[in-house]
């Protein structure tokens, strides 16, 4: 497959269908339309709510990952929170809770330097899950962006997750993150370290589970 260059763009594209789109590249403010699906998902309560994202997004637009259709429905997105040291520490508690990180606790670049990146969640509408590259890609994409911007000189990045599902563990197992304990309400843990050798193979596995699964002739992934 032909990736492209190591620099990443604003949108990555598997098939003419479905596109990602960096959030810094979105047209308006995606919060809304994310936190809809965040509701199918999992549930009115349990789903953030939309003025906490307005102001993740607001302090940095580069944390969402989107997945978009050819007639611009967003169907997919990809939440990754890059935290001050001393807050991604928090994350890897069992009393941990995601709607108490501040806007301020935000690092304003893609990666934070000493600190690490909390995936808040990977969400695609129920009729693209099973049928569609959505969350592939969304997680090829997010891997691209570390190895263009965390992983210079090999520097490791550190990454945590907290997961309810048997595919949302699916999913932290492929980005080489690995179970480490539960919260006091029974979400598993995840935690990874990584460096620039391992995001490689990471990617790598990726674009062979693409290859494999979705087959669009004369069309492989590429950066714009």
């Amino acid at each position: 497959m032909n990736t492209g260059s190591e620099s990443a763009g604003d949108a990555v594209s598997y098939s003419p269908s479905i596109r990602i789109v960096r959030g810094h590249a979105f047209i308006g403010n995606p919060c809304a339309a994310l936190q809809e699906l965040a509701v199918q998902s999992y549930g009115p309560l349990a789903a953030l709510r939309v003025s906490l994202l307005r102001s993740w997004y607001k302090k940095n637009n580069s944390i969402f990952k989107i997945a978009v259709t050819s007639d611009n429905s967003v169907v997919g997105y990809l939440l990754s929170l890059p935290l001050f040291a001393n807050i991604f520490e928090r994350t890897l508690a069992a009393v941990f809770q995601e709607k108490s990180i501040a806007a301020d606790d935000l690092d304003g670049s893609l990666c934070a330097a000493g600190g690490g990146i909390f995936i808040s969640s990977i969400v695609v509408a129920p009729e693209y899950r099973s049928q569609s590259p959505a969350s592939l890609l969304l997680r090829l994409a997010f891997i691209e962006d570390l190895i263009a911007n965390c992983s210079e000189q090999n520097q490791a990045v550190r990454l945590s997750a907290q997961v309810l599902s048997p595919r949302g563990e699916s999913c932290m197992r492929s980005l080489g993150l690995k179970a480490r304990g539960l919260t006091t309400c029974s979400w598993k843990v995840y935690y990874g370290r990584l460096g620039r050798t391992d995001l490689l193979g990471i990617r790598e596995e990726l674009q062979r589970k693409l290859a494999g699964r979705f087959r669009y002739p004369g069309i492989g992934l590429f950066l714009i």
